[in-house]
């Protein structure tokens, strides 16, 4: 069946439109029609305010009724729309969900950690294949404003933590150079390895695959490919081995703003807080020692999208919320 999903995060907003095969879900093949992607930066000062910017908000509403109409244009018969840290930690974030949701016709389902957690392990192991379905995974998803880290077997979550900071918090909260200094690239550090090192203790010391998912990621994944343009195909699955991602992660600490938007991959979403995402996938890497770090391209829209089939399925409002444990 074809299903859409949205997933309004703290640096971006993405759309994807699929047939989803409906016998075997959620373990169904998923089958890509369109997706899309645009920063919207939602959690822009949201760490100075406490709440979302209106301008902010109502750019997000624009985009979030395109993606909207497009998916039922493209013949979705069920979207589901989620949203995460910035509208879970906003002190207006129920207020804008409920606008933005108005607005394109689709209500907001504003995700907690767990939820948001186990859709992504979900995603990224099945979409990884048979391989990861057989093994004990860690998988991290850098966002915005949070890192959700899970630990599993297969596609069964197990434990899971959402760490309290992503790509746009820290970069606002400490890399005020170009390029950082020392000391800001010191204190950022001490900040994400000690809430490393609290919240993930009671996770696997090692893992046989680790895997990660968003921007900063697949940036990386293109950057060591040497892609001039993303191309999710190529990405999927990619290692990159543990002394490539030092060298990737060292590079960009080195590298200007005016520098990084030069090269043909980055983006102008991206190129200031890919800094600090990069920053906390080498902490990730160094918390959960594997062989390499594998690059997901199906985050949390493709585990929306897998949840909008099963509730197509069983005949479900879209407004209702029901995450597989």
């Amino acid at each position: 069946m074809r299903v859409g999903a949205i997933d309004l995060g703290s640096n971006s907003i993405r759309l994807l439109v699929a047939d989803v095969s409906d016998d075997d879900l959620p373990f169904g093949q998923v089958s890509t029609v369109a997706r899309a992607g645009e920063a919207c930066r939602l959690a822009r000062g949201l760490e100075r305010t406490g709440s979302i910017d209106e301008q902010i908000a109502e750019r997000a509403g624009v985009l979030a009724s395109e993606f909207a109409a497009r998916a039922r244009a493209l013949g979705a018969r069920h979207v589901v729309f989620g949203a995460t840290a910035a509208l879970r930690s906003a002190s207006n974030g129920s207020r804008v969900a409920a606008a933005i949701g108005a607005r394109c016709g689709v209500p907001v389902r504003i995700l907690s950690g767990e939820e948001e957690a186990r859709l992504v392990y979900r995603a990224v192991v099945l979409g990884l294949g048979k391989s990861a379905r057989r093994s004990s995974c860690l998988v991290f998803d850098i966002g915005g404003g949070s890192t959700e880290v899970v630990s599993g077997v297969g596609d069964q979550a197990g434990r899971w933590v959402s760490l309290p900071f992503g790509a746009v918090s820290l970069t606002e909260r400490h890399l005020l150079s170009d390029p950082p200094d020392q000391a800001e690239i010191d204190r950022l550090r001490t900040e994400v390895l000690d809430v490393i090192m609290r919240q993930c203790a009671y996770m696997p010391e090692r893992c046989p695959l680790l895997a990660g998912v968003g921007g900063t990621v697949t940036l990386l994944a293109a950057l060591d490919m040497r892609l001039a343009a993303y191309d999710p195909a190529l990405l999927e699955g990619r290692a990159v081995g543990r002394d490539q991602l030092a060298a990737l992660v060292r590079r960009l600490l080195e590298s200007t703003h005016r520098e990084r938007m030069s090269w043909p991959i980055m983006g102008e979403g991206r190129a200031d807080i890919v800094l600090a995402g990069a920053m906390v996938v080498s902490l990730l890497a160094e918390r959960f020692p594997s062989p390499a770090l594998l690059c997901s391209t199906q985050g949390l829209r493709y585990g929306l999208v897998r949840l909008a089939a099963e509730e197509a399925k069983q005949g479900k409002d879209p407004g209702e919320m029901e995450v597989s444990r």
